[in-house]
């Protein structure tokens, strides 16, 4: 009988992309140029609170990886699975150029349309193509891990490790956002399945949050030795790949041995965490981002104001609600039109045909 999903999973799926949100208010919203000089209580309150948020809110993309690499680690090559990740990539790009198009915001250029119709191909979404990537490898990087012990799986994360985190050797093999860093993410979170304890004490809550406080002391003293004392009102770039992995990874560790008791709003949050990903689409695609921090949320306009943090914490989560809402009903669509269903029936045609046979002769 197959085993019951753990719903902590979920939960963390849905916290990691709010996270993400918020990471985008930060970054997209206010960006790295500083705004000005947190020389009041107020701004100094912002400023700390913007840092330790930004700090809390990078984890998104590191654990989203980690889950992936959780339950991936023993996949069967499955090629549909692609294209399944693919369709909504291809549907908000295409839908979100139309409907901007119709609205008179852009002006329609072949090169425009084609990028819109090739997202994928055009990395109009960095992680998404960095993600259906590590979905085709999936099942390759799963043969490894199924034909190794746990030294030898160690090991392999050693070297992994070394090669992609920046303070070592990741400035001249990795970077912030490279394939490398997923597949080590991806066979960290492979080791943890296959060799943690879910039913062990769960202290990684605790851990997670000291080293939230840690890195905010951290980024905050070096604005402060870098501007001489006048500390700028700006975000310290936290790097997936840096030291921000630790927090992410605690994280993932307090999901793994956490137990939830089930009850509406578990069930909630474990219905709406598929849809997780259409929210990354939809607010990030490169139309609605700028609709959304240029015009709808000016957030550089309250980083003098004690409304900054409720914005903050506001805004992500009336984004994220909307998005969910928006998703829910291309999810009914797509269910409506068999997408999935006509997607696997296309590749067991392609199967029985098999047209790579040729290569063989």
């Amino acid at each position: 009988m197959a085993t019951k999903r753990n719903p902590s999973f979920e939960i963390l799926r849905v916290i990691a992309m709010l996270l993400i949100v918020m990471w985008h208010f930060q970054i997209h919203g206010i960006g790295r140029p500083p705004l000005g000089v947190a020389d009041t209580p107020m701004k100094i309150f912002n400023l700390i609170s913007f840092e330790f948020l930004g700090s809390f809110a990078k984890i998104g993309t590191n654990c989203y990886i980690l889950i992936s690499g959780y339950f991936l680690y023993h996949t069967q090559e499955k090629w549909s699975k692609i294209a399944k990740t693919w369709a909504p990539i291809f549907f908000y790009s295409a839908l979100l150029y139309l409907l901007f198009l119709c609205m008179g915001q852009i002006k329609y250029s072949g090169e425009g349309l084609f990028k819109a119709l090739t997202p994928v191909y055009h990395n109009t979404y960095w992680f998404a193509t960095k993600y259906i990537v590590l979905v085709a490898l999936a099942p390759y990087l799963a043969i490894v891990t199924s034909n190794i012990n746990r030294r030898q799986h160690l090991t392999l994360l050693g070297v992994l490790f070394v090669a992609n985190f920046s303070l070592l050797l990741g400035s001249y093999f990795s970077d912030n956002n490279s394939l490398l860093w997923f597949i080590f993410l991806f066979y960290t979170g492979g080791y943890v399945r296959k060799y943690g304890n879910p039913n062990k004490k769960n202290h990684f809550g605790k851990l997670y949050f000291l080293s939230l406080a840690l890195m905010t002391l951290y980024y905050q003293s070096r604005l402060w030795d870098i501007y001489n004392g006048r500390v700028p009102f700006r975000l310290d770039y936290h790097e997936n790949n840096g030291i921000e992995f630790i927090p992410s990874f605690l994280l993932f560790l307090w999901a793994t041995r956490l137990k939830v008791k089930e009850n509406w709003f578990v069930k909630l949050l474990v219905r709406i965490a598929p849809l997780t990903f259409g929210v990354y689409l939809i607010h990030d695609n490169v139309f609605i981002r700028n609709l959304l921090w240029k015009q709808l949320i000016p957030a550089k306009t309250y980083y003098d104001s004690w409304e900054f943090v409720p914005v903050m914490f506001g805004s992500a989560l009336a984004i994220f609600t909307i998005c969910i809402s928006i998703d829910f009903l291309r999810d009914c669509l797509f269910k409506w039109l068999r997408i999935n269903d006509r997607i696997d029936s296309g590749w067991e045609t392609i199967k029985k045909r098999r047209p790579w046979m040729i290569l063989k002769k």
